[in-house]
């Protein structure tokens, strides 16, 4: 999808979005771009940078960004989770917006909540001093969670949501939700000064696509290669906060063969697969570059453990 769309919608964010690019305003979760688009027509000065996990509402948001001519629109595909920390300079972005995320109401999901805790820390450390947070939801104790969990951090001065309040541009959805006569809820959050909590984020930079890779010095041959290939199907491996499956195989009577791998990061999950292939006499295991995985602790573990069952050695 991306090859029409690279001027907006780039394979990865090799480069952070740093204060040096300008205003920055973000939005989680844009579904088909309509308020994207808004945003980007009434913050002229502003960089608007959409995250979104569905592929296919990033096609979509593309779409009408290249439709709208605008030059200050740029996507990325991933969980606002990493790509939040990853992808953005510390205190770089004044204003943060998500609309109608998912409650996630099962209690299993509430890691993915916008209400736990980490995920305010997290903002915390990406807003500027004044900047905001701005929720819209039709779930009225998503929104006081929210907020509760926003004031708690100690970062943020968050007032109690308002219900049918103004706001400057109702989407497509909303205005729907309105005419069944259901309620919506707003929440602002401001960042204010000082806040241990927030100064807690780890700041280190994501490796992205073909900054990570094993080569095997001593790897097996012919049949026990291929042997060890197929032995990785089924595997399972676990470390601090992460797991990776192993799933089909595709092994090449050459060597070249493909692993699917299905990777976790705390609640974070990944599909790709590993490319095993021959160099010069040696074999290197990558993360293929089609499925542009985030090379994330799962994935790089996935990558290292593969080429130690395919060593003589056993790296």
């Amino acid at each position: 999808m991306y090859w029409n769309f690279s001027q907006i919608a780039p394979p990865q964010p090799a480069v952070r979005f740093g204060a040096k690019s300008g205003r920055i305003v973000a939005e989680i979760g844009f579904g088909n771009g309509e308020f994207l688009q808004y945003l980007a027509k009434s913050k002229t000065d502003s960089l608007v940078v959409g995250i979104e996990i569905s592929q296919w509402c990033v096609t979509k948001a593309a779409r009408r960004s290249l439709a709208l001519r605008a030059d200050n629109i740029r996507l990325l595909h991933g969980d606002a989770r990493y790509l939040l920390k990853y992808a953005f300079e510390p205190e770089s972005i004044s204003e943060v917006f998500m609309n109608f995320p998912c409650p996630w109401p099962k209690k299993r999901h509430e890691e993915r909540r916008v209400t736990r805790g980490g995920f305010a820390r997290l903002l915390w450390s990406r807003l500027e001093e004044g900047g905001a947070f701005n929720l819209a939801t039709d779930v009225d104790w998503y929104a006081e969670a929210a907020g509760k969990a926003f004031s708690e951090t100690g970062g943020f001065a968050a007032s109690p949501p308002e219900r049918n309040g103004l706001r400057d541009y109702v989407t497509k959805y909303e205005r729907k939700w309105r005419a069944m006569g259901r309620d919506i809820y707003t929440l602002r959050a401001l960042k204010t000064a000082i806040s241990a909590e927030g100064e807690k984020i780890v700041e280190e930079g994501m490796p992205f696509i073909g900054e990570h890779e094993a080569e095997i010095s001593r790897p097996l041959a012919g049949r026990d290669l291929r042997a060890a290939v197929a032995g990785l199907e089924g595997e399972n491996i676990e470390g601090p906060g992460y797991i990776a499956v192993f799933r089909d195989v595709f092994a090449g009577e050459r060597g070249d063969s493909l692993v699917k791998v299905i990777s976790t990061d705390e609640g974070f999950e990944q599909h790709f697969y590993l490319r095993i292939r021959e160099n010069s006499g040696k074999i290197k295991v990558s993360a293929d570059a089609v499925g542009k995985p985030y090379h994330t602790p799962g994935v790089r573990a996935a990558i290292r453990h593969a080429a130690k069952r395919l060593s003589a050695t056993h790296i």
